[in-house]
């Protein structure tokens, strides 16, 4: 039940921090504006993702035909709104992992799955900005999972509790449960490194916003080591954590430091996202505001553009599927 194209969790953190409706935040190296993407690159990875959505779309109606079971229909309902979800289709996620829970609270099977399936329900619910709604869903996932006794996705919704209470704004909540997450991803060999560089990077996040952007500098370094050492260089997991480190120095007063970090973090993002995706318009939006700090107006006056120009050309909610007709909107 898990879409890697863009790691949910480390997605979510990108947008965790001011959910829609809230109010975007506001002798040295030089630092020049992000590589940006070309309109071919743009346009590959766009038309990925479209294809993608379309292959996921036709499993739901393969296994609706063949009658398939609760619980296989709702894997494929999970995986088409996590496909949607990379698009930043919001309502489209919402309606498929909506119907995946319903579909497992109709069945007999173990609670393993209907746990992750909320989890990734709380987790779009973040990205919406649908923060009470999230919060009561990851507690259910929470007990669900104390319930089954598996310290391994306990430690994911502790993980992902704590991005809750980053978009909450509640700092220490979300420092003590980053914490918790964390020491177990260390000692738990099931743990992967995208849980490792999540809980680093949450907890980083929860330092920076409690005045403490210097401790925070560590576990985000660990992060980035663990994530160039495993990953490729186009992960956005990688990315993510490159562009955190860079901010926790820009916000500690290490210009120099935080300047090859941010550089290289947008860089990394536009792999994936630079079609235009709202996490990727978001790390621009802070490094330009990084640059203007730095007094590097012309560079940053470059980013604006270049956050200007995706916006004029991709507009993220008008990406259609394939069909164009798929009825996931109706489910309820």
């Amino acid at each position: 039940m898990n879409v890697r194209f863009v790691a949910s969790p480390v997605l979510v953190l990108m947008l965790s921090h001011h959910a829609p409706g809230q109010q975007m935040p506001r002798g040295v190296d030089k630092a020049g504006p992000p590589t940006p993407v070309t309109a071919n690159t743009a346009d590959a990875t766009k038309q990925n993702l479209l294809r993608q959505i379309a292959l996921a779309e036709a499993a739901v109606r393969q296994a609706e035909a063949a009658h398939e079971s609760n619980v296989v229909l709702s894997k494929t309902y999970v995986q088409l709104g996590l496909w949607y979800q990379n698009a930043a289709h919001w309502a489209r996620s919402e309606a498929a992992l909506d119907h995946a829970v319903f579909l497992l609270q109709h069945t007999s099977e173990p609670d393993a799955d209907l746990a992750t399936a909320i989890s990734q329900l709380a987790s779009l619910h973040v990205m919406m900005g649908k923060l009470r709604e999230s919060e009561r869903e990851e507690q259910e996932a929470l007990r669900l999972r104390l319930n089954l006794g598996d310290p391994l996705q306990i430690a994911r919704s502790r993980d992902d509790l704590a991005i809750l209470y980053l978009a909450k704004q509640k700092y220490e909540k979300a420092r003590d449960f980053a914490r918790q997450a964390e020491a177990e991803f260390a000692r738990n060999v099931g743990a992967d490194v995208l849980d490792r560089v999540t809980a680093r990077v949450t907890l980083a996040e929860a330092l920076c916003h409690l005045k403490d952007c210097r401790s925070a500098i560590p576990p985000l370094q660990t992060a980035v080591d663990e994530a160039k050492a495993t990953l490729h260089s186009g992960d956005f997991s990688l990315a993510l954590s490159t562009f955190f480190l860079g901010y926790a120095y820009w916000k500690s007063g290490n210009m120099s430091g935080a300047a090859e970090y941010l550089e290289r973090g947008t860089a990394e993002m536009s792999i994936q996202l630079g079609w235009g995706h709202p996490a990727y318009m978001r790390a621009l939006t802070w490094y330009a505001e990084f640059l203007r700090d730095n007094q590097q107006v012309e560079a940053a006056n470059v980013v604006e553009r270049r956050i200007r120009q995706v916006q004029a050309v991709v507009d993220v909610h008008s990406i259609q599927t394939a069909q164009g007709t798929f009825g996931i909107d109706g489910l309820r």
